[in-house]
């Protein structure tokens, strides 16, 4: 059986029509065809649908459901009339139906076995929406979860663990953040006690372009949910080294007060990871903040003996160890550990002189940085895992 919906051109958004008709038929009409059925409908229903100056029937979508048609329903149709009273704020003014209550129940009773959601762009945030949705449906225990790439954005299918009823799916909807139009055109199809005709999404779709009347169609295709990805930034309270964690769900880098997620973190992994540096490696920053106090120290003597020498301290960790300072020459400057020792040892001398204090210079990376980077490597994974 399928469900055909032809509606006009929008208020505000194709969603927010001010006539739609919904056809159930046991052959799949063309959009020709479809537009001609809905053009005789409305015309039945509301004569005066042709004097809304600027309108026009403009779009058809597709919906195949696996259910028998009794032949006494084939070609029955519910009409409806839309009032709009705000930006995505309308309500059906009228309904004109002739399904037969036996198929509205039955249509009604497959309904509430799934979720489905839409979302109508692909924007860095609506991906993110999206994982999240994969997320919570996984969790929740829904079965058979499945996406599918469309014309502008996505549409996600998910079986419920048992049926529930639809206004109780509506709230899920909501909660997953799905396209608001579509959200609203089925609170007005719930008020009219339509909800046989929610929860809705189209297999394909055609439109008529404005002005030009060209027909574009498009059908949906089932995608990989793991390729859907992104990228976000949350920011810490601590300051920490540059650092890049690989982790199942993606690559965590942080640099500073700067965390980026990139792959498929959940908002609630993003949280829960940014909370755990906040309260596990506080410690760590603090007595990075100090390192940097002496670190400054030091390349302000530098700084006296040669700018050049000054900048090199800006890629070197530096420490207190021992009552010593200690210069960690990292391996990519390791050509440079005589200039800042100097010749004879006149430039370490110069800079303890400055600083009052005894100076070491080590090469290679630190022991305590290996061990912090694994450390926040496992505590990152047991966060999200």
């Amino acid at each position: 059986m399928y469900h055909v919906m032809v509606y006009s051109r929008g208020f505000v958004s194709e969603y927010e029509h001010p006539y739609a008709v919904h056809l159930f038929t046991s052959e799949k009409p063309s959009p020709e065809e479809a537009f001609r059925i809905a053009e005789d409908v409305l015309a039945k229903a509301f004569p005066e649908w042709k004097e809304l100056e600027g309108r026009s029937l403009a779009y058809v979508g597709y919906e195949y459901v696996p259910l028998d048609m009794p032949p006494e329903a084939d070609k029955s149709y519910v009409a409806t009339s839309f009032v709009y009273i705000g930006w995505h704020r309308f309500e059906i003014g009228g309904v004109v139906s002739t399904i037969p209550q036996q198929l509205a129940s039955a249509i009604r009773e497959y309904r509430e076995r799934f979720v489905t959601l839409d979302y109508d762009d692909d924007y860095v945030s609506t991906r993110a929406s999206i994982i999240d949705a994969l997320d919570y449906l996984s969790r929740e225990g829904y079965r058979n979860i499945k996406v599918f790439k469309t014309h502008r954005g996505y549409h996600i299918r998910a079986e419920l663990p048992s049926p529930q009823p639809l206004d109780k799916i509506f709230e899920v909807r909501r909660i997953l953040k799905e396209d608001y139009s579509r959200i609203a055109i089925d609170r007005a199809y719930i008020e009219k006690s339509l909800d046989f005709l929610t929860n809705l999404l189209f297999n394909s779709k055609c439109w008529v372009e404005f002005p030009s009347s060209i027909l574009n169609c498009y059908e949906e295709k089932e995608i990989d949910p793991s390729t859907i990805t992104t990228e976000r930034v949350e920011h810490t309270s601590i300051n920490l080294p540059k650092m890049r964690i690989e982790l199942p769900k993606g690559v965590v880098e942080i640099d500073g007060k700067q965390v980026k997620f990139v792959g498929r973190f959940t908002e609630r992994d993003v949280k829960a990871i940014a909370t755990s540096i906040e309260d596990n490696l506080w410690e760590y920053a603090y007595a990075l903040g100090k390192r940097d106090d002496i670190k400054e120290k030091v390349k302000n003597a530098y700084r006296k003996i040669s700018p050049f020498l000054a900048s090199l301290i800006d890629d070197c960790d530096v420490r207190l160890e021992d009552g010593a300072v200690v210069i960690q020459v990292p391996d990519s400057l390791t050509n440079y550990v005589g200039r800042l020792i100097g010749k004879q040892g006149q430039n370490i001398r110069a800079v303890e002189s400055e600083l009052g204090v005894r100076i070491r210079i080590s090469q290679g990376q630190l022991p305590e940085e290996v061990a912090m980077k694994r450390k926040l490597r496992e505590l990152l994974k047991s966060v999200i895992e």
